[in-house]
């Protein structure tokens, strides 16, 4: 968790106990959570064994747009686990696999049923490959998230999920499918929460599929956006404009309070 943004959280939060911020998952707009952008990928991508690393976490780069200055952190694409590994996992979610497709199917006309498939067996089969890289072992989210905040497990926060998820489905070069992210409970007394949202191409956020598997500690949750009574969720760029604001404010609001 950014430094900056965990001495903000204990001001606005003084009354929430250390407990509930160490079980914490905040992402931040800063270099290390820029938006994430995957580099050129071959067809012939690099496997791994299960539990053999996880990949970089690429380089920095500004681009200039409409609004202003706008960093972006390149990624070289996650190597994944063998084939047989993925067949497997294929194998043992092949129902919710079928289930999930037909649901990016029903989200309109003009998705590609192979791009549908697809992105389907990746998404079940990714999440089984990043519940080994993460090591995880507790039923509860927050029980991981303690442990990954102290050091005692390398990854697995809500926002890593999101990203790691993110990435690997930019892969795949959708061409019907469009990719979201969304960020739940940033401005109320609630953990904050990061997810990844996949869409039919041209649709509002609204009306795309969140893909969460941090709220089942590894088990995928799927379901419409507007329909997902557990979280409302907002864009993750309006998400950081907020975040910039109120680091501004509360940098102006310490240097008015302090002595001269």
């Amino acid at each position: 968790m950014d430094s900056v943004y965990m001495i903000s959280t204990a001001k606005r939060f003084a009354a929430v106990p250390l407990l509930l911020l160490a079980m914490g998952c905040v992402e931040a707009p800063n270099d290390a959570r820029a938006p994430v952008t995957s580099a050129s990928f071959s067809d012939n991508v690099n496997t791994l064994a299960p539990g053999s690393g996880t990949s970089a976490t690429g380089t920095i780069t500004e681009t200039e747009t409409a609004t202003g200055t706008r960093k972006v952190r390149t990624v070289p694409p996650p190597k994944l686990f063998d084939q047989a590994f993925r067949d497997a996992s294929a194998q043992k979610h092949a129902a919710d696999i079928a289930k999930l497709r037909q649901a990016f199917l029903n989200l309109g006309p003009g998705v590609d049923p192979e791009e549908a498939a697809r992105a389907a067996r990746v998404v079940y089969t990714y999440v089984d490959q990043l519940v080994i890289e993460y090591q995880i072992e507790d039923s509860s989210p927050l029980a991981h998230n303690t442990k990954v905040n102290f050091g005692q497990k390398p990854r697995g926060l809500c926002w890593h999920w999101a990203h790691d998820l993110d990435i690997r489905l930019q892969m795949e070069r959708f061409k019907t499918l469009e990719i979201h992210r969304a960020i739940a409970n940033y401005n109320n007394l609630r953990l904050e929460h990061s997810t990844t949202i996949l869409g039919r191409r041209g649709d509002r956020m609204e009306d795309s599929i969140v893909l969460d598997p941090w709220r089942n500690a590894g088990e995928l949750f799927w379901e419409i956006v507007r329909k997902d009574t557990r979280y409302n969720w907002t864009p993750r760029d309006e998400v950081f404009a907020y975040k910039r604001a109120q680091k501004k404010r509360d940098a102006e609001e310490e240097e008015f309070n302090s002595p001269i």
